[in-house]
């Protein structure tokens, strides 16, 4: 009876990391089998098991670490987002798709990765700037997605915008991201506030370069723009910042 009490109150333990890598070996053993009897020739790019195999535990070890009351926390979020990544690098080798078409996933996935981190807590100044890479995650995603529709022919980008360099204007709202969000913060945190709103400066910059002056053969007016802006907040920012940075 003692015994039945016990095993209910043990927790039910789930899969853990280790397991997730005892499995990703299995697979990779069968792999190997599977060369060995059909033949290199027969099984193109085996090889990518191996670039599967970390993908597969960093995937395990954010899942592990999840399942510890860390939904909020960066490290479970950042195993998470690199293993996907590194996933889909393997998944894209071991189907030999075709790199010219299908790298636009190397946006689209990262943009996932960085949408997970965003969501990580680290006080005032920390989840602001980890706040920021949401925005990032979105522009990423935008311009991931659209290069993917343009490659798999759902759509023409020549046809729709010319010669209009539009992931100017999807630049442009990764500055505003960093400027709303070092804004928000601004008498809470004044180094993460200063970060971002001279990160928001310069992305800007990047963003009216590319709408303006598409071959970048004036690129001095961007720094110019970086460095005015960067000089104007440096300079008001004596006056912007929290009482309690003055007294430091």
């Amino acid at each position: 009876m003692k015994q039945d009490t016990v095993q209910q109150n043990e927790p039910a333990r789930g899969l853990s990391w280790l397991d997730v890598g005892g499995l990703t070996l299995l697979l990779v053993g069968l792999v190997f089998m599977a060369v060995n009897l059909l033949g290199v020739r027969q099984l193109e790019n085996w090889w990518s098991a191996f670039i599967l195999l970390p993908g597969v535990l960093f995937l395990g070890a954010g899942r592990a670490m999840w399942g510890r009351n860390g939904r909020t926390q960066l490290l479970p979020r950042l195993s998470t987002g690199l293993g996907l990544i590194i996933t889909t690098v393997a998944v894209m080798f071991a189907l030999n798709l075709n790199w010219e078409q299908w790298w636009p996933l190397m946006i689209v996935v990262p943009g996932v990765a960085f949408w997970l981190v965003g969501g990580a807590k680290a006080g005032v100044g920390g989840t602001a700037v980890l706040r920021f890479h949401r925005w990032l995650a979105v522009s990423m995603l935008l311009l991931g997605f659209t290069f993917l529709a343009d490659h798999l022919n759902l759509i023409e980008l020549q046809a729709i915008f010319g010669d209009f360099h539009w992931w100017g204007v999807i630049i442009l709202l990764t500055g505003i991201g960093a400027f709303f969000e070092g804004w928000r913060v601004l008498r809470q945190a004044a180094w993460a506030s200063t970060l971002l709103l001279i990160s928001g400066v310069w992305i800007v910059s990047s963003g009216l370069m590319e709408l303006l002056a598409p071959n970048w053969l004036s690129w001095e007016g961007m720094v110019g723009i970086g460095l005015i802006g960067t000089g104007l907040l440096s300079r008001g920012w004596l006056f912007l910042r929290p009482r309690s940075a003055m007294d430091e």
